[in-house]
């Protein structure tokens, strides 16, 4: 048996990575304007892969942004 590392988010998801928890915690705080936007017609990418995609994308944006803020 061996310890093992992971962080927990406030969902009280699991995940094996800082970067993954970060994705998901940006997520959580910004759900319901992401999936408005997503929903939109501004979006072209609303169903499947595309829609994941660009679910990522705007997530990737929000901590790129809070982290390069000046």
């Amino acid at each position: 048996m061996k310890p093992v590392k992971a962080y927990q988010t406030s969902d009280g998801t699991l995940f094996e990575t800082e970067v993954q928890a970060s994705r998901h915690e940006e997520f959580l705080k910004h759900s319901d304007v992401i999936e408005q936007f997503l929903d939109s017609d501004l979006n072209t990418y609303r169903s499947g892969p595309q829609r994941v995609i660009a679910k990522n994308s705007i997530i990737n944006w929000q901590l790129w942004n809070a982290k390069n803020a000046e």
